[in-house]
C-alpha cells in the first residue's frame, strides 16, 4: 500500500505544476528573407549594371516588412581561376569564396534603397576594373543578399559571372523626323552591331528602352508616340554575344510631334439600299476617339452635310432622295485634323 501511494503521490506532484500554470514558451520563430533568384546585368560602357527583383517576402512565404538593407558582393579573380567553383557542388564553394575572400561592395539602405528601386526591381551601378592592353580581362562574381532590421540576412543569391569586355562605337548622326505614322528615327551604320533605341516624354523622367532590343537596320519608326507632346531619343550600339554590352548613348534629341496629321482613311465603306432607306457602314479608325462626317448628293449636286461628328460605323439615312445618291465619309481626330474623304454611289427609292 505505501508503494502504491508514493506513486499516486508522485503523479500527483508531477501534473500540479501543469495546471492553470502557463508552459515555458517556446522561441520565435526566425523569418529569414527569401534568396534573390533572378539576378543578371549587362555592360553599359565601362559600367556593370545589376538588376534583380525587390525582396518582398521571407522564406516562409509571409510579407517582408521590415527589409532594412540590401547588400552586392564582389568577387573578383585572377586569369586562370575561372572554373573555381563549377560542378554539382559549386554554388556552396561560391557562397563560401565570396562571403570569406569577397568584399562587400554596396550597402542599399534608406535613401539608397530608394534610389535604387525601379519598380519592382532593384538596380545598381558600377564602374569595372581597367584592362590593359596585351592582358587578360579579370573575372568578376557578384551576388546580392538581404537583411532584415533585426539584423537576419538572406543567403547569396544566385552568381553573375563577368569579364569586362570592348565598348563598341557610340552611333553618329541622329536624325529624327515627325510623320503622320510616328517619329522616324535613323543614323549612321556601326560594323558589326546592332541598336537599341531609348525613348522619354520629359527630361524628369527616366528612359524607356524600346522594343525590339536588337534593331540589325540603322533607322526605326516609333509608332507608338503620341502626337501632341514633345519626345526626346537617343541611340546605343550593343553586342549581344554571351554577354550583352552597350555603347554610351548619342546626344538626345528633342521631336516635338504636334497634332497636325489627318487621321487614317475611312476603310470598307459600304451603301446598302434597304426599304425606305440606305444604310452606310465602315472600320473604325485606328485611331482613339476619332469622330466621322457624313456627307451626301444627288447626282451631281452640291453636297448635304449629313453628320458633323458622329460617333459609330453605322448611319442609316432615313429619307434618302429618289435616283441616284453619292455618299462620302471623312474620320476627323480629337484635334480637328481630317482626312481625305471615301466615296460610295447608290440608287435609292426604285
Amino acid at each position: 500500500m505505501r508503494t502504491v501511494r508514493t506513486l499516486i503521490l508522485l503523479a500527483v506532484a508531477v501534473l500540479l505544476p501543469a495546471c492553470g500554470r502557463k508552459s515555458v514558451p517556446l522561441p520565435p520563430i526566425i523569418e529569414v528573407p527569401e534568396t534573390t533568384t533572378d539576378l543578371w546585368g549587362y555592360q553599359d560602357g565601362t559600367d556593370i549594371i545589376l538588376t534583380w527583383a525587390y525582396p518582398q517576402l521571407t522564406r516562409g512565404g509571409r510579407p517582408l516588412n521590415d527589409l532594412t538593407r540590401v547588400e552586392v558582393w564582389q568577387l573578383q579573380l585572377a586569369p586562370g581561376q575561372e572554373q573555381v567553383g563549377s560542378g554539382p557542388n559549386g554554388q556552396d564553394l561560391r557562397r563560401q569564396l565570396m562571403l570569406g575572400r569577397g568584399k562587400l561592395v554596396a550597402r542599399l539602405e534608406g535613401e539608397t534603397l530608394q534610389a535604387a528601386t525601379r519598380g519592382r526591381s532593384l538596380t545598381y551601378r558600377e564602374k569595372l576594373p581597367g584592362v590593359s592592353p596585351g592582358t587578360s580581362p579579370p573575372t568578376l562574381w557578384y551576388a546580392v543578399r538581404s537583411r532584415r532590421k533585426d539584423g537576419t540576412s538572406s543567403a547569396l543569391s544566385n552568381f553573375l559571372t563577368w569579364q569586362p569586355q570592348p565598348v563598341p562605337a557610340t552611333p553618329t548622326c541622329l536624325v529624327a523626323e515627325p510623320r503622320a505614322d510616328g517619329i522616324a528615327l535613323s543614323w549612321d551604320v556601326v560594323p558589326g552591331v546592332e541598336y537599341v533605341v531609348e525613348r522619354r516624354v520629359s527630361k524628369s523622367v527616366a528612359w524607356e528602352v524600346l522594343q525590339p532590343i536588337g534593331i540589325d537596320q540603322p533607322g526605326f519608326l516609333d509608332t507608338k508616340a503620341e502626337q501632341g507632346q514633345t519626345w526626346w531619343y537617343r541611340v546605343r550600339s550593343i553586342v549581344k554575344t554571351t554577354a550583352a554590352t552597350v555603347s554610351p548613348p548619342t546626344p538626345e534629341v528633342e521631336v516635338p510631334y504636334p497634332d497636325i496629321y489627318p487621321p487614317p482613311l475611312v476603310t470598307s465603306f459600304l451603301c446598302l439600299p434597304e426599304p425606305g432607306l440606305v444604310r452606310l457602314r465602315w472600320d473604325a479608325s485606328p485611331e482613339p476617339d476619332t469622330r466621322y462626317k457624313v456627307f451626301r448628293r444627288v447626282g451631281n449636286g452640291g453636297w448635304e452635310h449629313m453628320e458633323e461628328a458622329f460617333k459609330g460605323t453605322e448611319y442609316a439615312d432615313t429619307s434618302p432622295p429618289s435616283g441616284e445618291v453619292e455618299y462620302a465619309v471623312k474620320a476627323m481626330d480629337p484635334a480637328g485634323n481630317q482626312s481625305d474623304a471615301v466615296y460610295c454611289k447608290v440608287r435609292a427609292g426604285t
